[in-house]
């Protein structure tokens, strides 16, 4: 396989960053949250991407490996965890959260269905209160 240039993978990444943009910007109308004030948060969370996607796709290219070998200054060989790993971790933990700032995580999926549950169980509630209250009313005369 051919090393890509740098340029070559800079316009692989704008070719990436375009198309999460598009995405992100659909799901976001699709669930009528998408506003122009939050164009800045789109773009942070772009950037992000494009970091995380640019040291994935290094370490991927590498393989994987989870841990490499580092030499200490007394000379003695130690494993420790390869630094694009990290970087992968870090910046998908970073991903994550604008994801959650723009609304677009499980959690707030998950709150809009308690709400709709406590709505209904608000309504069955006070259905049944009203119930009580016609029984006991009735059977008091």
């Amino acid at each position: 396989m051919a090393k890509l240039s740098k340029k070559k993978k800079l316009e692989i990444l704008d070719i990436a960053r375009e198309e999460e943009q598009e995405r992100i910007i659909n799901i976001l109308k699709d669930d009528e949250l998408f506003t122009p004030s939050i164009c800045p948060l789109i773009d942070n969370y772009l950037d992000a991407f494009v970091i995380y996607k640019s040291m994935f796709d290094e370490w991927k290219a590498k393989g994987f490996p989870a841990t490499k070998q580092h030499k200490n200054k007394a000379g003695a060989i130690n494993e420790m965890k390869h630094p694009l790993a990290q970087y992968v971790e870090t910046w998908n933990d970073k991903k994550n959260k604008m994801l959650d700032a723009l609304g677009l995580t499980n959690k707030r999926k998950i709150a809009q269905k308690v709400e709709e549950n406590d709505g209904k169980t608000s309504k069955i509630q006070s259905i049944n209160e009203l119930q009580a209250h016609r029984d006991k009313w009735r059977n008091s005369g």
